[in-house]
């Protein structure tokens, strides 16, 4: 391998079978921008189906070499029988599929980084032998025989994990990880389509956030902290940024939220929900802070480091692995309690005193390069250097 520019001799076969670009997908894609900036040549396997068609023009998009394979769907918990059926016939396509794309492209290495996505390939994954690196974005699936015996796979086929905090590795090395194979890289903000934004408005003070409208996110929390101190900060308004899924079957909750906000007289017209917003930065420059009010154990936010980039502090819960990457105080502020009351006291921190989130942004965007932002890449490269040996 060339020690010079080990990334220019290799050649990644990257997974990612999802059906939406959300922060998962938008971070691995990032991990193989920059591993194509390193000179590395990156094959992405899609989703071939015709309801994954978002994700495989986003990839598309992204300037990548793809290739659409099948893959299993997840087993509905209203049907016990079919699974037991469509499971072998799925890992039996995809890994033929696996082999033929394999044998074509020659890879050096494969980029894996879900459990369900390993599992639609796994008798190829079985077969092959080229070194995988596994990017663990979130905790390991064990609530089932199945998904346990899958991430023991996993555990057996990756030749180097990365982990994307240190809350995570924490998890991996529980479930059998080995921590010498464990490197933890935190996320680079994903590369957006930046559409230029006037100045910020001088007479309001905006709230943003940026995530799924789903109930684990936090956002009911966050408007009811937002109820509570918008009678004495008139110059407060919040806004939302993120899909609501209001066109996917059993997923009313998000509408429901947003129809109650708009009937609340107090709220109406100081919340805004903007739905999906692609150009994040421009949303960011609107906003004075950032608020990640996730109640489930948040592997690691990409929209803190976006909010980084773009100068801004945020406020966050104690949860998974947010509090490695905002220093209370100094770049954020890390609420005691996951509650409403908790939250209210913490916008009325930066709402009293402008001043501070305007410091703390600053501060919050010179952190980057200390959580090894700057050196993404390069620590990327010998990740994969490392596996090959």
């Amino acid at each position: 391998m060339n020690r010079e520019n080990p990334a220019s001799e290799m050649r990644i076969l990257a997974l990612l079978g999802s059906v939406h670009p959300y922060g998962s997908e938008r971070a691995n894609l990032e991990v193989l921008d920059a591993l194509r900036e390193k000179g590395a040549t990156v094959r992405v396997i899609v989703n071939q189906a015709g309801f994954a068609a978002e994700m495989r023009n986003f990839v598309t998009a992204r300037g990548f070499d793809t290739v659409a394979a099948p893959h299993i769907e997840t087993p509905k918990p209203y049907n016990k029988i079919r699974p037991l059926i469509d499971l072998p016939i799925g890992i039996v396509r995809g890994s033929i599929a696996f082999l033929m794309i394999h044998r074509d492209f020659k890879p050096t290495h494969v980029h894996a980084c879900s459990q369900a996505w390993v599992l639609n390939f796994a008798l190829a994954l079985a077969w092959v032998r080229t070194p995988m690196v596994y990017r663990c974005g979130d905790a390991p699936i064990l609530h089932n025989a199945t998904w346990r015996a899958v991430w023991r796979f996993v555990v057996w086929r990756a030749s180097r994990f990365v982990a994307v905090s240190r809350f995570i590795a924490g998890r991996m090395t529980a479930a059998g990880a080995a921590a010498d194979k464990i490197t933890v890289i935190y996320s680079r903000p994903p590369r957006r389509l930046a559409v230029p934004a006037g100045p910020k408005k001088e007479k309001t003070f905006n709230i943003g956030f940026v995530g799924q409208v789903i109930e684990g996110k936090g956002v009911a929390v966050l408007v009811a902290a937002f109820e509570e101190i918008a009678v004495v900060y008139p110059q407060a308004r919040l806004l939302i940024a993120g899909r609501i899924r209001d066109d996917w079957h059993g997923e009313p909750w998000g509408v429901a939220l947003r129809d109650a906000t708009m009937a609340n007289p107090l709220l109406a017209g100081r919340v805004e929900f903007l739905g999906q917003v692609e150009d994040v930065p421009g949303f960011l420059s609107r906003c004075q802070i950032l608020v990640a009010p996730t109640l489930t154990e948040e592997p690691m936010g990409n929209v803190v480091m976006e909010a980084k980039e773009a100068g801004l502090a945020s406020i966050i819960f104690r949860s998974g692995g947010f509090p490695e990457v905002i220093e209370h105080a100094v770049t954020g502020y890390v609420c005691a309690e996951k509650s409403a009351e908790t939250l209210a006291v913490a916008l009325r921190a930066y709402l009293d005193d402008p001043a501070r989130a305007a410091a703390e942004g600053r501060a919050a965007k010179a952190s980057l390069s200390k959580l090894g932002v700057d050196a993404f890449a390069e620590r990327w490269e010998q990740v994969y250097a490392e596996a090959a040996r």
